[in-house]
């Protein structure tokens, strides 16, 4: 049995909201892990069904292990319970996981090892499993609970999270330390910044104060940009160690079609060129190079931006003004609307245009 006082090298922080039908078999995956010497930090952001008390039913399984956190306040993000976790955490190394995902079986031995030969501040994984081809499935169907059907192999595709086409590494390669370089292939998406690929020290992000903004949306990409700026010894993998179960009724799959849509994506289109802003100001490699930092925010811009653009191909932009104002400062608020509305409605008609040419050149 595992002594309950043994400091763990892994620390693996579950976020939880109303995860009672799903957790079990998170908790599952990482009772199978063939590394032991690890730590479970669960933490409740005020579950309004029973998701603690399963969480509760798995404490003696788990020997000391699991940690529940309960969050006097509902924080309406991912990233902020994430933050009490890294905070409660005494593992060397602190992993992330979704309440709603897995770890395969191996993935604890795997990350350390590598972390460890390579003295690693971040260990990179090149994507993750993702099941049944990425088609949801609902929270009610058998499939989404059975532990057998969700670590098969053979319901298994891999799924990059990179935005460029450069092909994930063939061996674990320590990147260059070279900022401007690490920078350049930032803008290009050979990085990918899911919370589920990155594997850290935890000395290191206490160290540099990284943690997740409060964020409703994007908080990941701040935090892997903030990685990966700040690491000495950043390492990618081509290892495979996360299992993403797709769901109906996830967050990410809400509905695009409201205005509380549209509103959330002007929110963190804002609040994220804040953080980058204060990322950018923390990073001695900014200073004086304002042609990298305007490239990092146009990068965010060109990233953020065209998701709300099917509203201005529906509603017309003076009718979305309204909203767009009440997401910035009083003061700023009339010209950010107006620069935000003829932003989209040029890209609008950049498209449409751009769609006419290649009819014309495919006549």
């Amino acid at each position: 049995m595992l002594m309950q006082n043994k400091i763990p090298l892994v620390s693996v922080i579950i976020p939880m909201y109303n995860a009672a039908k799903f957790i079990p078999q998170t908790l599952e995956s990482l009772l199978y892990q063939t590394l032991k010497n690890f730590e479970v930090v669960v933490v409740d952001d005020c579950s309004t069904d029973n998701s603690v008390e399963v969480v509760e039913s798995f404490a003696k399984i788990f020997d000391g292990r699991l940690h529940i956190i309960k969050l006097q306040k509902n924080t309406e993000t991912p990233g902020l319970p994430r933050n009490v976790g890294i905070k409660f955490a005494r593992g060397k190394y602190i992993a992330f996981l979704d309440s709603d995902d897995l770890f395969t079986k191996t993935a604890f031995e795997e990350l350390s090892t590598l972390a460890e030969k390579f003295q690693a501040d971040v260990v990179h994984t090149s994507g993750g499993f993702i099941l049944w081809q990425d088609k949801p499935v609902s929270i009610d169907n058998p499939a989404m609970t059975d532990f057998n059907e969700l670590t098969n192999p053979k319901n298994f595709s891999f799924k990059s999270f990179k935005r460029s086409s450069a092909p994930p590494p063939t061996k674990p390669l320590l990147d260059t330390k070279n900022l401007a370089e690490r920078v350049k292939r930032w803008l290009n998406g050979d990085y990918d910044w899911s919370t589920c690929t990155a594997f850290c020290k935890r000395d290191f992000l206490v160290a540099n104060q990284i943690f997740f903004p409060p964020m409703k949306t994007s908080e990941d990409v701040s935090f892997g940009f903030e990685c990966l700026m700040s690491a000495k010894n950043y390492l990618a993998i081509p290892n495979v160690t996360y299992i993403i179960r797709p769901r109906e009724d996830s967050i990410s799959r809400e509905n695009y079609t409201t205005a509380e849509y549209f509103a959330k994506r002007i929110r963190a289109l804002n609040d994220g060129f804040n953080e980058f802003e204060r990322i950018m100001d923390k990073i001695k490699f900014f200073d004086g190079r304002p042609n990298y930092r305007y490239a990092v925010l146009e990068w965010f811009a060109n990233f953020r931006i065209p998701i709300t653009l099917g509203f201005y191909s529906q509603v017309p932009a003076f009718k979305l003004n309204e909203i767009v104002k009440k997401e910035f400062h009083p003061d700023d608020a009339p010209l950010a609307a107006y620069l935000f509305n003829t932003v989209n409605t040029y890209r609008l008609q950049l498209i449409k245009l751009r769609r006419e040419l290649n009819k014309l050149k495919n006549a």
